[in-house]
């Protein structure tokens, strides 16, 4: 890796720390110029801004996690098979990385243009797997071939955002997203949700 691949490493596991303890709002470039020993010119070399580091630490999770189901998918012998490793990983980033997503803000307020930025994001990038996974579904004869991958998939996460969103809003103000129980429930749901759409589609 360069040398400046790894400084921009190091910057973006910094402000990951910075923002898992902080959040946000309570992060600044002088803490996370501090933490790493480094000037703070020196970090604005690399980004402009908080929201640019926010918006690439984030990236840089979903990136990861995408790319472990999607490598998990090509040697996939079942869409149910395939179903389980999606909910593991994203049972694990709720868990890890709810606070990066601005979840709470999305069901309370409308959404900055910096949580619309990243609700796309992870939107796309669900999008993207879930494509590969209906069209991984038709090779192995459990999805009809009459469904279009790329439509579909983006109709399956729209209501998953909306089926995510709602059921938050319903679980009242002490909802607690770092309480390992409330995801675990919230993904039974959601593989119900997805059983049922897949089903469907055969």
């Amino acid at each position: 890796m360069a040398e400046q691949d790894q400084k921009r490493e190091a910057i973006l596991e910094a402000a990951l720390k910075r923002f898992k303890r902080f959040g946000l709002a309570k992060t600044t470039m002088d803490e996370i110029a501090k933490d790493l020993e480094i000037s703070k010119g020196s970090l604005y070399y690399y980004f402009s801004d908080k929201e640019r580091i926010y918006v690439a630490v984030v990236e840089r999770i979903v990136s990861g996690s995408f790319k472990d189901i999607s490598s998990f998918l090509e040697t996939a012998v079942s869409v149910s098979e395939v179903l389980d490793r999606y909910l593991s990983v994203k049972e694990r980033i709720l868990l890890e990385y709810h606070f990066l997503f601005g979840i709470h803000m999305w069901v309370s307020d409308k959404p900055s243009s910096l949580m619309r930025q990243i609700g796309e994001m992870v939107h796309q990038s669900e999008i993207c797997f879930i494509s590969s996974w209906i069209r991984k579904g038709i090779e192995l004869g459990e999805v009809s071939e009459k469904h279009d991958p790329a439509y579909t998939a983006d109709l399956l996460v729209q209501v998953l955002f909306g089926f995510w969103i709602n059921w938050c809003k319903w679980q009242a103000a002490d909802f607690d997203l770092q309480n390992a129980d409330n995801i675990k429930e919230f993904m039974n749901r959601e593989r119900s949700v997805l059983t049922i759409f897949f089903n469907g589609l055969r």
